[in-house]
């Protein structure tokens, strides 16, 4: 079986409102939305015309899996051997460290599988700090996902790392 460990990043570059609400939507409040959205999307569109002949400078992402199944070292970072996209190399294939080209605010989603009837467990690291865990534990489809948004430095480090005894990915 081919990719089933993935990983990807993606700078979020755009100016956006963000809107906190904890009622039910108001014709109002909708109508607020819907302006924003439609604002956002000309942006884009105008963002993607204007841009269609020359790199942005500012983009940075990657996609990567693991090709094949592997018995985790204790505290072993996945190095994602086979890399479908990498646009300005942020992401180094020999030690699964994704570096952030510049501050801003990243987008990182992981989704893992355990061998059957094992277990495993993983962590998005942030220059060296645990942020968040996924489990796979002890079902038959045994698989976790994982998704959170970060304010990166430049400089600073992400990458998931196995951890415990729970250490079997396919």
């Amino acid at each position: 079986m081919n990719a089933v460990c993935v990983l990807k990043v993606a700078l979020v570059m755009s100016g956006y409102v963000h809107k906190i609400f904890s009622e039910s939507c108001t014709p109002k409040l909708e109508k607020s939305l819907l302006e924003d959205l439609r604002s956002m999307t000309l942006k884009i569109q105008r963002g993607t015309e204007e841009g269609m002949n020359q790199p942005d400078e500012n983009f940075s992402a990657f996609a990567a899996s693991l090709t094949a199944s592997k018995t985790l070292g204790s505290g072993e970072i996945i190095k994602f051997n086979k890399v479908w996209t990498n646009i300005d190399n942020d992401y180094n294939p020999r030690t699964g460290i994704y570096t952030a080209p510049k501050q801003g605010v990243y987008h990182f989603s992981c989704s893992v599988m355990s061998q059957y009837d094992k277990t495993l467990r993983v962590f998005l690291c942030k220059n060296s700090s645990r942020i968040v865990a996924v489990f796979t534990g002890y079902s038959d489809t045994n698989m976790a996902t994982l998704n959170m948004v970060l304010a990166l430095k430049k400089g600073d480090t992400v990458y998931i790392k196995q951890d415990g005894p729970q250490k079997y990915i396919f």
